[in-house]
């Protein structure tokens, strides 16, 4: 049976704005402008046929799929694993201070070769992505035809790289979409 999982990432928030380092450990809610992205999303994902949608426990992954949720009349579902990425000591940093401190992590987090780096006290990019591909498995199980998946940043271009998608970044609210034939995956299109 063929599936799609839509896959995207929540609002802008006061740390993405301050462009500080923001994982599991931070639970901030969109700003105004992250709402008003959650809406415009809602209308690019209007007429995909969506059926459920999973998210993350963070607020402003919860709060965007809450807005998609409105405008598509579906159920949402909160799943633990797919929360952002656990960052430890990087939580809240701003990100030009962690390029001078730990350059060697920061400028391959999304190098698709460096999958076991981390921050100190912090969870790795492969376990981050072991438990979303998890939750994904245990999504693609579900009789829904077409979901919806509310994530991260990070977590996201994990999954981008896991599918050997190449991105160059990954904007609030952006999204993909997975398809599922048999066992096989793979992106169609681009992310919008």
């Amino acid at each position: 049976m063929l599936k799609k999982i839509y896959v995207f990432r929540h609002g802008e928030t006061e740390l993405n704005r301050q462009k500080r380092w923001q994982g599991s450990g931070m639970d901030y809610d969109l700003t105004e402008t992250g709402f008003v992205q959650a809406k415009k999303l809602a209308q690019k994902l209007k007429d995909k046929g969506i059926q459920k949608i999973y998210s993350s426990p963070l607020i402003r992954a919860l709060h965007t799929a809450q807005e998609v949720g409105k405008v598509l009349k579906v159920e949402i579902e909160v799943c633990q694993n797919l929360r952002e990425c656990f960052y430890g000591k990087a939580e809240g940093m701003l990100i030009t201070d962690l390029q001078k401190q730990v350059p060697e992590i920061v400028n391959n987090w999304q190098n698709p070769d460096f999958m076991d780096i981390r921050f100190e006290n912090g969870e790795s990019k492969r376990e981050a992505l072991q438990r979303v591909l998890y939750e994904l498995e245990k999504i693609k199980q579900q009789p829904y035809s077409i979901m919806a998946i509310a994530i991260h940043g990070g977590t996201m271009a994990s999954l981008l790289n896991y599918f050997h998608f190449k991105f160059d970044n990954i904007p609030n609210c952006g999204v993909f979409c997975l398809q599922f034939q048999k066992d096989k995956a793979k992106i169609i299109g681009n992310i919008f």
